[in-house]
């Protein structure tokens, strides 16, 4: 009577067993579906990033930005700020920060935290997305205004070396 008892009791302990481990898995099956939309919604976050992007491309060739040239006002900059304006000066193309870092010979993280630098004190640089690949470039306009007021009090070498003079 007492086996008949405790395999009753063992019996009744492994259905609660099997039930906790069905209801277990199908929790782990409810994650891993949610998961799996959730890997989804990722990937077309992702895509409409890229599409923004290249609207956003699209747009600034066909509307001029609202950035206007800066004021004939003097603005001070970090000489790593201006060893990245220089790199941005004095190439006729824009590139992206690998070839500037390898220009200066530093990091990339050094040229990104010192293009915003440069933007948050109001110098004009464009960015454009390429192939997934982010490039910056000075606005002619400002490039022109550099050379001739010298907004920013850089030496006058730098000015007149690296700009192409036949704009003037």
């Amino acid at each position: 009577m007492l086996d008949v008892g405790l395999s009753n009791e063992l019996q009744g302990l492994r259905q609660e067993l099997d039930d906790h481990l069905t209801a277990i898995n199908e929790n782990t099956d409810e994650i891993e579906m949610n998961f799996s939309y959730l890997i989804n919604i990722e990937k077309k976050v992702k895509h409409l990033e890229n599409k923004m992007d290249k609207i956003i491309f699209m747009l600034s060739k066909l509307v001029p930005e609202t950035q206007e040239i800066l004021p004939k006002k003097q603005i001070n900059i970090s000489d790593k700020e201006e060893s990245v304006f220089s790199v941005l000066y004095s190439t006729p193309k824009a590139l992206d920060c690998v070839q500037i870092a390898k220009q200066l010979r530093r990091s990339e993280s050094y040229v990104r935290y010192s293009i915003n630098a440069l933007f948050s004190k109001g110098i004009p640089i464009s960015k454009h997305i390429i192939n997934k690949k982010t490039y910056f470039s000075l606005d002619l306009e400002f490039k022109e205004l550099q050379c001739k007021e010298n907004i920013l009090n850089l030496s006058k070498t730098l000015t007149l070396d690296c700009f192409d003079q036949s704009i003037l």
